[in-house]
């Protein structure tokens, strides 16, 4: 019994002795010109095995004997880029793809039992015709059952797609801890290796790019992968080289064959200091094979919060859309908020004053003209994040200016203010109703006006802008018949020029343009103009499901009621035969719908309902 109680610990402290052993690389990864010999080594009479296609090393991975030559012959072989990972409208499978050498390596007993940490190295060598034209590298290594497997792989549709329903369903629209996956990241500046090379988590991100072939994907540092943060100063910020959380965007969301809109913007907005993350363009590398052009931005959450602005996190409220979304904290202050500016006028100064208590109103007025002025077509009913520290006043967030900078005669103050129907499009009274009421207010329109007439002098001019333009242009320019060739978006280089042409002549004419359209609307909007939505009586609100409408006129037909939910889809309807109701008559109904928000609508009269079961 002595014998094997000893034999145990002796295997036992063989073990954590083991676990102390790293596999060491002769040469950390990153960029090289010319291809070398790569030496591996560990402490004690233990087996190296590797991997060359971003796998974990098991047991039946290449056993290390000699040097490894960096060359083709040490390309993963997987292929993954043939993969369907998209509904079959968007599959886009080109003939090839570039690779880069990702060599992942661990130490094991003769048994085949793992007694060390997977080291990770991802080489990108010039004269094998890895060549990034200065931009930075991402190399994510993953084992391919996270990504791709049927019933857990997050890049997939996956168990969780449903046909009828495909643009919001699949695998990789999950969300939550249990769709976050382990990685290997590595990033490389081009002009001296610099970077991070550790393990973290990760998911998708982003709505349309979830389900595209190019995923948007956002990491996270965590402790339990080995360092809480990832540490370098990747956007070159003298006060921060530290981040928590990071999203990893596809040139390609841009809602035009360009995709440079959204740097543009971001750029621009952190110029006048509306509140933006940060962002450059990469070159990412999925297990070894070329994955196309990205953004890497900060993540915009409470950790962005907290770097930034030293917000306490645990008391910091962010909202997501104007119906309250939360993102992080809780939506009671915001809600008050709302209902507050729904039930006053804002021309009373008294009013105006208890306004500017809610919101930081010169965040507010930077955040609206940047918006107008950026001609942000996805947006106010889209888009839109908020925040405040405990009770502090509500503060604005810029973050997606994918659908941006493309149409000088769309008319942005109409867009920001007017409330129509919902039909395909997501619309609804509460995205327009802070500026539509703050408008009302002479001090604020003066406000408006004056701030708007200094940021085109000062910050919109075009000899600024098109610098911004020029410079993501030239970065971006010698990469693009790679991105074009991976997936098909752009189309080509001439589509690419297009879509930057449309850009550089919207910045040319824009500050003329749009002075000239905030003078037509403020010399001419009705101050005084009611909301239909403010006129349907429907009650309760929050309701279990029972819902009272009173009925405000009669009319000679029947009307329609309708319910959208916040996409603006409509969720239930029927018909009211008005003829045989007097006005102010009272019907009640039950539309049997999930806890929301909705917008109801009869006739023209609309009024938003809160359904909580």
């Amino acid at each position: 019994m002595k014998k094997i109680c000893f034999a145990v610990l002796v295997l036992l402290m063989s073990r954590l002795c083991a676990q102390g052993q790293t596999v060491t690389f002769s040469q950390r990864g990153g960029f090289y010109e010319n291809s070398f010999a790569i030496e591996l080594s560990c402490g004690g009479a233990y087996q190296i095995r590797y991997t060359t296609n971003g796998s974990t090393p098991n047991a039946g991975s290449t056993l290390y004997e000699e040097p490894l030559l960096l060359g083709p012959a040490l390309y993963s072989t997987s292929d993954i880029y043939t993969i369907q990972i998209s509904p079959d409208n968007l599959v886009y499978v080109p003939d090839s793809v570039s690779h880069c050498i990702v060599i992942r390596a661990a130490a094991f007993t003769p048994n085949g039992s793992c007694v060390s940490p997977v080291v990770t190295n991802t080489y990108l060598i010039g004269s094998l015709g890895c060549d990034t034209h200065g931009l930075a590298v991402v190399s994510i290594c993953a084992d391919s059952l996270d990504l791709f497997d049927y019933n857990t792989g997050i890049f997939v549709p996956g168990v969780n797609y449903d046909p009828s329903n495909p643009d919001h369903t699949g695998n990789y629209y999950q969300h939550g801890s249990d769709w976050e996956r382990q990685i290997n990241v590595e990033f490389y500046e081009p002009d001296d290796n610099s970077g991070i090379n550790q393990k973290c988590g990760l998911r998708t991100h982003g709505n349309m790019s979830r389900r595209w072939p190019a995923k948007g994907m956002k990491i996270y540092a965590r402790e339990q992968y080995g360092k809480k943060r990832f540490k370098h100063n990747f956007f070159n910020d003298p006060m921060l080289d530290s981040y928590k959380h990071l999203v990893i965007k596809p040139l390609s969301v841009g809602w035009s064959d360009s995709g440079i809109q959204n740097f543009i913007c971001h750029k621009l907005s952190r110029q006048i200091g509306v509140t933006s993350s940060d962002s450059r363009p990469v070159i990412v590398f999925l297990n070894g094979e070329y994955w196309g052009v990205y953004f890497l931005h900060e993540k915009m959450d409470e950790r962005f919060l907290e770097d930034h602005y030293q917000t306490d996190i645990n008391n910091t409220n962010i909202i997501e859309s104007w119906h309250g979304t939360v993102d992080c904290g809780d939506n009671f202050n915001f809600l008050q908020m709302m209902s507050w500016f729904e039930q006053k006028d804002l021309s009373n100064p008294d009013n105006y004053i208890h306004a500017c208590s809610l919101i930081d109103i010169d965040n507010f007025i930077d955040y609206y003209v940047f918006e107008t002025f950026i001609g942000n077509y996805d947006w106010p009913h889209n888009n839109m994040r908020c925040w405040q520290e405990g009770n502090d006043k509500w503060r604005w967030i810029f973050f997606d200016g994918d659908a941006c900078l493309d149409a000088p005669n769309f008319d942005v103050f109409a867009n920001a203010t007017v409330y129509n129907p919902p039909t395909t499009w997501a619309n609804y009274p509460e995205a327009k109703l802070l500026f539509k009421k703050l408008l009302k207010n002479e001090e604020f329109r003066a406000m408006f006006r004056a701030r708007a007439i200094e940021m085109c002098d000062n910050y919109f001019g075009y000899e600024n802008t098109s610098s911004v333009y020029n410079l993501i242009v030239d970065m971006l320019s010698d990469n693009i018949d790679g991105q074009s060739h991976r997936f098909g978006q752009p189309s080509s280089m001439d589509s690419w020029e297009h879509g930057n042409n449309i850009i550089n002549t919207f910045l040319y004419h824009r500050v003329d343009n749009y002075l000239a359209a905030l003078d037509e609307f403020l010399n001419n909007m009705d101050i005084n103009e009611v909301h239909p939505w403010e006129q349907l009586d429907a009650f309760p609100s929050p309701t279990t499901g029972n819902i009272n409408v009173v009925i405000a006129k009669k009319t000679d037909s029947s009307l329609e009621l309708k319910m959208y939910d916040i996409t603006g889809r409509i969720a239930y309807s029927q018909w009211i035969d008005t003829t045989t109701i007097q006005e102010n008559d009272l019907i009640s109904f039950d539309p049997h719908l999930p806890s929301g928000v909705y917008v109801l609508e009869m006739g023209d009269l609309k009024q938003k309902i809160i359904i909580q079961k």
